[in-house]
């Protein structure tokens, strides 16, 4: 798995700031701000259990070479937004990049799915050859969860 964090470093400064000023907000104290940093009172107020307030910072990972199954179990909790690449819209490409004029599979994917039997693939782009009018939304139900 390879997770690459998207939200720019220079945006975490003034997310600071906005949880700081929600916090600060409730209590009518946001002159606060003034004097001390936003992470003292984002610290004090975990501490003092008061979590909600970091749901006012956002960041964006790009996640890669994510499992199905663990990618389910992500989608389970709050305060999570996923956008996931499109089995319905990709498969096709995927499948297609990855075979030879010859009709060979490239050995690269294959390893890939080194979990799986090699015959399994192989059967996976045969159906997908002997049948052209099968759609991605069909053709994702062959894809074994792991």
């Amino acid at each position: 798995m390879e997770v690459k964090l998207r939200t720019p470093t220079e945006f975490l400064k003034s997310m600071e700031y906005n949880a700081a000023y929600a916090m600060l907000t409730c209590h009518a104290n946001t002159e606060k701000l003034e004097n001390e940093e936003p992470k003292t009172f984002i610290k004090k107020a975990v501490k003092m259990g008061h979590e909600s307030i970091l749901e006012h910072i956002t960041l964006t990972y790009e996640i890669n070479n994510l499992s199905r199954a663990c990618l389910q179990e992500l989608a389970r909790h709050r305060h999570i937004s996923l956008s996931v690449e499109s089995t319905r819209h990709t498969l096709k490409k995927i499948l297609n990049e990855n075979i030879d004029d010859g009709g060979a599979i490239n050995e690269a994917f294959l390893e890939r799915f080194n979990v799986f039997e090699k015959d399994f693939i192989h059967d996976l782009f045969s159906l997908f050859e002997e049948i052209p009018s099968i759609s991605n939304d069909e053709l994702k139900y062959f894809i074994p969860e792991f």
